[in-house]
């Protein structure tokens, strides 16, 4: 995508530059929109709002700075304090619900980075949010974002997700060479700390390892001491604290401020932060991939059975019942296999422990014959 990107942005003669994923469909009056608030509040980025298409499910559903859009920032309105700008850096970091004043974006030399990976629009979010000065959020769904398409590359879990560290790196050396790091390191080791919970629980099992040492990596390019305070305070969420916290620890890290404390929140109170914010449905969704991604094997083929006798539309209370009838039954048997696999397990070790001491008393023996022959031959 950069790529294309960057071509486009080069030819580009018009005021204003936009996007629009080949995925996703926006609102015939989109750009009109944009155009409009630019021109009334002179910004140079103006960001407007969208949901989500999940095209498996056949659903809408709200991003996941739904909040922040609603209940943070000021709308309709001129943005520009290093405060706000700051919340902004928090948003969804995707171009296609932007426009951005052409001049800004040449005269600042800011382009998407190339590479094999994705997720691209990440630094250039960081960019275009860190160098300018004036922005403007309009309060409207201007387009909506296509999920969960059949093919869709972005669903991919294998180590491309850890090209999300190599932005890391990119996003850093741009604001030490722009003298902004000292201005953002704090929201730099904050963001990716908070991609690398997603990274952990969407990439493969055998590569969660690289995850950890990637975010290792990623913190020790700053002052340990800072960086273990800021993972480790009430601004970063408990399974934040809990990567972080292994990324320290393969390192040796320890901080030597005795006053930094790390400190944990429990799922139940994670899951109702996250209820109060983004509402039941995200909270149900986001509980089923955390269940989901921590399971083994077997659970797992439960959870898909149990995904399977949900219904799809308003059920009677009894129908629901014996859906959930279903679903114990399920449960209850799964867990009952799992028993006898550990039960089994333990058998065959106690097994294997009891055949090594038969072979140790039998050596023992052949020893002892052993050397009996040899006082004979002696004796002889």
């Amino acid at each position: 995508m950069a790529v294309a990107a960057n071509i486009g942005l080069r030819k580009a003669s018009g005021k204003y530059i936009g996007f629009v994923d080949g995925d996703d469909w926006c609102e015939s009056y989109m750009f009109e929109e944009l155009v409009k608030a630019a021109e009334e509040h002179q910004a140079e980025v103006i960001i407007g709002n969208y949901k989500n298409y999940d095209e498996k499910e056949n659903e809408y559903y709200e991003p996941s700075d739904a909040k922040r859009w609603r209940h943070g920032l000021p709308l309709n309105t001129h943005i520009s304090s290093l405060e706000e700008r700051k919340e902004i850096l928090k948003f969804n970091p995707v171009p296609w619900r932007k426009l951005y004043l052409r001049e800004f974006l040449f005269n600042k030399e800011i382009f998407f980075p190339e590479g094999d990976y994705f997720y691209e629009d990440n630094p250039f979010h960081w960019f275009c949010v860190t160098q300018a000065k004036s922005f403007v959020l309009v309060n409207k769904c201007l387009c909506y974002h296509r999920m969960n398409r059949v093919g869709q590359t972005m669903g991919a879990a294998d180590k491309r997700l850890l090209a999300m560290y190599e932005h890391h790196k990119t996003i850093m050396d741009w604001l030490l060479a722009s003298d902004s790091y000292d201005t953002f390191r704090e929201e730099l080791i904050l963001w990716i700390v908070n991609n690398t919970c997603w990274i952990y629980d969407a990439i493969r099992d055998e590569h969660k390892p690289d995850v950890v040492q990637c975010l290792s990596e990623a913190l020790s390019m700053h002052d340990l001491n800072f960086a273990y305070s800021v993972t480790m305070s009430e601004k970063m969420g408990n399974r934040g604290r809990e990567l972080a916290g292994y990324a320290f620890n393969l390192i040796n890290f320890m901080p030597t401020d005795k006053n930094v404390r790390g400190f944990k929140v429990s799922l139940v109170g994670q899951a109702y932060d996250n209820y109060k914010e983004y509402g039941l449905k995200d909270t149900l969704r986001k509980i089923k991939g955390y269940v989901y991604h921590r399971s083994p094997a077997p659970i797992k083929r439960v959870l898909k059975m149990i995904s399977g006798c949900l219904p799809k539309k308003d059920i009677s209370n009894k129908e629901i019942m014996g859906k959930l009838e279903t679903i114990k039954c399920q449960v209850e048997f799964q867990k009952y296999m799992l028993a006898l696999n550990d039960e089994f397990e333990k058998t065959v070790l106690k097994e294997l422990s009891q055949i090594r001491s038969e072979i140790e008393v039998l050596k023992a023996q052949g020893r002892q014959v052993e050397q009996k022959n040899d006082l004979d031959s002696v004796s002889c």
